[in-house]
């Protein structure tokens, strides 16, 4: 009598470490991939059917999408990190630049209270280059405000406003322009209406 069927046989193809989503933690993982063979005898003889594939942690054996091997959370915080530098100098040299000019002082200010907000000191060439950049293009304060906004808390959201605040109060005077720019930047940062009415009493500079 002649026995022939099927029968499914998984295979590990790699291995290596991963963000696991179950146990919230770096651990590794196998990457395998299911196929269908078929038997005669019940020995497998050739693969049939690709039956998928998997990655499973070998901490708790929970299995994922293969695509999970693409979310690096400390990667992605350093990106959100490094776009968050990014807006916050933009945003401060664009408070600079509303009376049409940076001057040494200002440029020397911008660099203080980035330090102060990051603990990162910039070199005057990147302010100049910042400057440089704002110049040419014309990305708007609003563009950049609301393109970092997902990503920042209300804490966050201070922090920027606070920092746009400071720049424009280094010349000893909040123009009427740079007002407008500061309320236009509370709002496109999706600061609760209040929250920013506090900082702006606390800065001494008129809501709205």
């Amino acid at each position: 009598m002649f026995i022939w069927g099927s029968r499914a046989k998984t295979h590990t193809e790699g291995e290596g470490q991963f963000y696991c989503p179950e146990c919230e933690e770096y651990r590794q993982y196998e990457y395998k991939k299911a196929k269908q063979y078929f038997t005669v005898y019940f020995i497998r003889t050739f693969p049939t059917e690709d039956l998928g594939e998997y990655v499973e942690c070998t901490t708790c054996n929970s299995t994922f999408d293969p695509k999970v091997l693409e979310y690096d959370p400390e990667k992605e915080q350093e990106k959100i990190r490094s776009f968050y530098f990014y807006a916050t100098l933009n945003i401060m040299v664009f408070i600079a630049l509303a009376d049409g000019k940076v001057d040494d002082g200002e440029v020397e200010e911008i660099s203080n209270i980035f330090e102060k907000i990051t603990t990162i000191k910039l070199e005057r060439a990147e302010i100049m280059e910042s400057i440089e950049e704002l110049n040419k293009n014309n990305r708007s304060i609003k563009e950049l405000a609301a393109a970092v906004s997902p990503y920042l808390n209300d804490e966050g959201k201070e922090t920027v406003l606070r920092g746009a605040i400071a720049i424009s109060k280094a010349d000893g005077v909040v123009h009427d322009d740079e007002l407008k720019m500061l309320h236009g930047l509370a709002d496109d940062l999706s600061l609760p209406k209040t929250y920013a009415n506090g900082i702006f009493a606390e800065e001494e500079i008129e809501g709205k």
